[in-house]
């Protein structure tokens, strides 16, 4: 098959790897087209090694199921999507012509989103179930929260904050962010309730004032530049609870303990042990049982228009793949990238 694999100067190109052997609790996806990250480009940088296999976020159709996959739960030639963490394995990645995954940690395309929408559903919206109910602990759906209480997307137009916006108003919440103001209108079609640019310097201060200081949950899309800081200080005076994407800042170098911080990290609903650099992340069978539970409500609300996919742009097939990589590094393209594999 073709893969987009690491070179010896860090550069992304397509090359022949042999097709994935099948497990007996898997299943076999020809992939159609898959979503970039940034996790990938930085994969690439920082963790993977020459002859590795990138790319995490995939659709595809089924061509075979393992033999230990429970008779009726999968289809031959079904539509659906799942991740794996790309760029630490010379033989699996995402962006593969065919892709294998355990057959629960997958989810059915519904028939109103498109494969190439649906690539940019599972990181950015698994990483926002994540954030909202492990994390923050609140109720799945149908089930909402009460009182209608007030949560901070902190930079709302990634794609991550997209996702938790939509969730957050499904949940019940009350939801301020920020983001450039070309973005706005957009985000407000997402179901913002108020949003600010992150540049004003005056932010905190929009942003108590818009929710009349009742801010108690938070999650920060991009977790780095000061944004922790800015969301932490934008919080209710009792404090509150904050999910962050990357590594929780040190105690020092954040401005209110009574703010509960935390990060999140979508890799660890594969239910597997991470390798972060010199530590390693124990598996977690609670996010694991969350994202077998979330593959069938994710059907469900895309299908009846609940949850809406991103806007994406298609780069072109496997071969552009060092080009979309550097488009999504240099952090000017707002849409969500995109490229068919078949």
């Amino acid at each position: 098959m073709k893969a987009a694999v690491v070179q010896e100067d860090k550069t992304v190109k397509v090359a022949e790897k042999a097709v994935p052997k099948l497990q007996p609790n898997e299943i076999l996806l020809k992939t159609v087209s898959v979503g970039l990250n940034p996790t990938d480009w930085k994969h690439v940088k920082n963790f993977s090694r020459p002859g590795d296999i990138v790319g995490c976020d995939f659709v595809g159709k089924v061509v075979e199921i393992g033999s230990e996959v429970p008779v009726g739960e999968i289809k031959e030639g079904e539509v659906r999507w799942g991740f794996t963490r790309g760029g630490v394995d010379g033989e699996r990645g995402g962006f593969a012509e065919y892709v294998a995954v355990d057959w629960d940690l997958s989810s059915v395309v519904p028939s109103n989103v498109t494969p190439q929408e649906a690539s940019s559903i599972p990181i950015p919206f698994l990483t926002s179930v994540q954030a909202l109910y492990i994390h923050l602990g609140v109720p799945e759906p149908p089930e909402k929260v009460s009182g209608e209480p007030w949560i901070l997307i902190w930079s709302g137009f990634t794609a991550v904050g997209r996702y938790a916006i939509q969730l957050a108003k499904l949940s019940g919440f009350k939801v301020a962010t920020t983001a450039s103001e070309k973005n706005w209108a957009k985000l407000k079609e997402y179901g913002a309730d108020v949003v600010f640019d992150y540049k004003d310097p005056d932010v905190v201060k929009k942003l108590k004032e818009a929710t009349g200081d009742k801010i108690e949950y938070g999650f920060d899309c991009i977790s780095e530049k000061g944004s922790v800081q800015l969301s932490q200080q934008a919080f209710r005076p009792e404090g509150g609870r904050l999910i962050l994407l990357l590594p929780t800042p040190s105690e020092s170098e954040l401005p209110r303990p009574d703010v509960k911080t935390s990060t999140t990290l979508a890799y660890m609903m594969l239910g597997t042990p991470i390798q972060w650099g010199k530590i390693t992340l124990p598996a977690q069978p609670e996010d694991r049982a969350c994202f077998v539970r979330w593959t069938k409500i994710t059907t469900e609300l895309f299908a009846k228009g609940a949850i809406k996919p991103l806007d994406v742009h298609v780069v072109g097939d496997l071969d552009k793949i060092q080009e979309a990589l550097d488009m999504l590094q240099s952090g000017k393209h707002s849409t969500k990238l995109v490229l068919n594999v078949s």
